[in-house]
């Protein structure tokens, strides 16, 4: 599935934008995406952590990003960022 970018003729696929979130996220404690030698593991989300305050940073940073790629309402950016975490962010210590 793909969107149009704010007026550009420019699609950014869901795919392109998991890849960047996932690229800062790990940066964030520290590592590199891909990483194959981590994500091998199904558990691979729970070996780091991180503090709810590094969290909040993330929400705020993936926010940003997905308001300059997609039109979405923020009760839809709150999901999906949501749901991303969910199902790959790091524990919170």
């Amino acid at each position: 599935m793909e969107f149009s970018h704010r007026g550009c003729e420019m699609m950014i696929s869901y795919e392109k934008t998991t890849e960047d979130c996932l690229k800062e996220m790990f940066s964030r404690v520290g590592e590199t995406y891909p990483n194959p030698e981590l994500t091998k593991h199904d558990d691979w989300f729970q070996r780091h952590t991180w503090s709810e305050g590094e969290e909040n940073d993330f929400k705020e940073w993936m926010k940003k990003l997905l308001k300059k790629r997609y039109y979405f309402s923020e009760k839809k950016l709150d999901w999906e960022i949501g749901l991303f975490l969910l199902n790959w962010g790091w524990k919170i210590t």
